[in-house]
């Protein structure tokens, strides 16, 4: 570019003429020797930052709850609220097993997280309500299991100068060094966690490794059934009305091999059946089940309102932090004392605001007593079927508590019977006894009727009655079928095709025919007309007579040709 602009190049050696031609290749060879001392600085700079990593003394920034001193060792912070809230992230995930369940419980019992910036002790603080991925953050760190470790991202630069960070598994780190200094967790602990976090994402991929976490829907087995053929995660599909039936099938073989589905089966029956064992399985530890439900109902009370004493600690520190402000300054300086003024109301509304709502939740968690509060979850235990088959129960809720008893379930199925076979939590198998599917239509025995009601059927049909109608007069006379259930269309629809009974509307038919009455495409035909044109001449034509049937929501029309005599014979009367 110096060349093309005629631009001369000055150094503290001399000037050059990018178009000469031996000032261009000195030129040439100065820079790339600059170039190289300065890869060969950053190289030993990097060098240097990474032996003093390897021995755990590079000071890198540290998350929210931990701390330098002055001696630079890493402690844990110093405020009392940052340290119990921190803790509550682990606490809480470790009873829960999921990172987006920890989220929407500190989301439902609003209890705030802290966010400090830069790691720094004097840095600002501020709380709010957390987010999934603030979360994960929080689990994923290694500082907070006491490790120091550097290295954990590996940043690459494109040709177009943007640059993507990859996160490095841990067998990739640089340095990894366990119980380098104080943590909130062991080191075995985080290992578990981000063994749990592996597990719970695998539910959204595919294969026989996929771990399934509760999802809303009918299908109680959903994402935890097994072909017990391929081995393969089966599948759920809905029938024509969503909700009410749905089955099990695997198509592993379709898809992948474009052979024919495995199996398929109900999964109404399949899922009553695992229901009865969770039901059994549940009574059988009821004592157990009533006390962890009591110890964690108090649990969850404690945490939320010892989150909420700290944060009242935190504002009337501000309070009076703002009240002697407020006094300290001068009363004729109105300008800052209406300013210093404001802020003192806003930090004792916000202390106000702070008690009230602790108030408010201690009055909503006192306001079942503890002895009535245990009779109530002492009785939940006892007949915890009760509970299982409550409108209010979810299936959501259905699902998560059969994760925790049973690992996944390999059905088989042998003719009309599927074997069902539950690995359980811990390693244990057992084996219900076989289901029986329902059979299909052709199989269940027909529903018949009695002879009387065969011959009311008749005389209703004969006197023009539709399907559906006559299914409701026999219903309203109190006439049922072989099983005593009502009649319905399709039911009047097979008896007479068992019996060869022609239907109300084709008798009417015969009838009119009898009485000279065509249907409307044959007059036309033998009219050489149309058939709108027929029912035109059929509104104001005289020598066209309509007799409409009608029947539900359609209607049947028939025609006939009057001849004159009758028509004039029609007009005179």
């Amino acid at each position: 570019m110096a060349a093309i602009a005629n631009t001369l190049i000055l150094d503290e050696y001399g000037i050059y003429d990018a178009e000469d031609s031996n000032d261009w290749l000195l030129l040439g060879i100065k820079g790339q020797l600059s170039e190289f001392e300065l890869r060969g600085i950053r190289a030993r700079m990097i060098g240097g930052q990474r032996s003093k990593a390897r021995r755990g003394a590079l000071k890198i920034p540290l998350p929210t709850g931990l701390v330098y001193t002055e001696t630079d060792e890493v402690v844990k912070d110093p405020d009392r609220s940052i340290q119990e809230a921190i803790a509550l992230v682990f606490s809480t995930f470790r009873r829960l097993g999921s990172a987006m369940q920890v989220t929407k419980w500190f989301i439902k019992q609003e209890i705030q997280l802290p966010v400090r910036g830069c790691g720094q002790a004097s840095a600002a603080v501020y709380w709010g309500l957390p987010t999934h991925s603030h979360i994960r953050r929080i689990i994923h760190n290694p500082r907070y299991a006491g490790c120091y470790a550097y290295g954990r991202n590996s940043t690459k630069t494109h040709p177009d100068g943007t640059s993507t960070v990859k996160v490095l598994p841990m067998d990739q780190w640089l340095v990894c060094l366990p119980e380098a200094h104080e943590g909130y967790i062991d080191w075995d602990e985080y290992l578990q966690n981000q063994e749990t976090l592996r597990r719970n994402a695998s539910s959204f991929l595919r294969g026989a490794a996929r771990t399934p976490s509760p999802r809303k829907g009918v299908a109680l087995l959903q994402s935890r059934i097994l072909c017990g053929l391929c081995g393969h995660r089966m599948q759920v599909t809905c029938g024509r009305s969503k909700g009410t039936s749905w089955y099990y099938l695997c198509r592993e073989e379709v898809v992948r091999r474009g052979k024919k589905t495995c199996q398929s089966m109900r999964g109404d029956v399949l899922d009553t059946a695992v229901g009865h064992f969770i039901v059994a399985a549940v009574n059988r530890e009821n004592l157990a089940l009533s006390l962890i439900v009591r110890e964690q109902l108090r649990t969850d009370f404690e945490a939320g309102d010892r989150q909420r004493q700290n944060r009242i600690e935190d504002l009337l520190h501000e309070e009076d932090r703002a009240r002697r402000r407020y006094m300290e300054v001068d009363p004729s300086n109105r300008l800052v004392a209406a300013t210093l003024e404001g802020k003192w109301e806003d930090s004792l509304r916000a202390y106000h605001d702070a008690v009230q709502e602790r108030e408010k939740y201690v009055q909503q968690q006192q306001c079942i007593p503890d002895a009535e509060l245990d009779a109530r979850i002492l009785e939940l235990a006892n007949d915890f079927g009760t509970v299982w088959q409550a409108e209010q129960t979810t299936n959501e809720d259905r699902k998560r508590l059969l994760g925790l008893l049973i690992e996944d379930i390999t059905l088989l199925r042998n003719g009309y019977q599927v074997a069902v076979k539950l690995r359980l939590r811990g390693g244990r198998t057992h084996e219900l006894p076989p289901v029986d599917l329902p059979l299909p239509l052709a199989m269940v025995i027909r529903r018949d009727a009695a002879p009387e009601v065969l011959t009311e059927l008749e005389a209703l049909l004969e006197a023009g009655y539709p399907d559906r109608a006559a299914a409701q007069e026999l219903n309203q006379r109190g006439r049922r079928d072989s099983r005593g259930d009502k009649f319905t269309q399709r039911c009047i629809q097979n008896l007479r095709y068992r019996y060869n009974m022609k239907n109300g509307v084709k008798r009417q038919r015969e009838r009119l025919r009898k009485q000279g009455y065509k249907l409307g495409r044959e007059l036309a035909d033998e009219l050489s007309i149309s058939c709108s044109t027929l029912e035109r001449r059929a509104k104001h034509d005289p020598s066209i007579k309509i007799h409409r049937i009608h029947v539900a929501k359609r209607t049947f029309a028939m025609y006939k040709l009057v001849p004159e005599s009758q028509q004039t014979i029609t007009s005179d009367a």
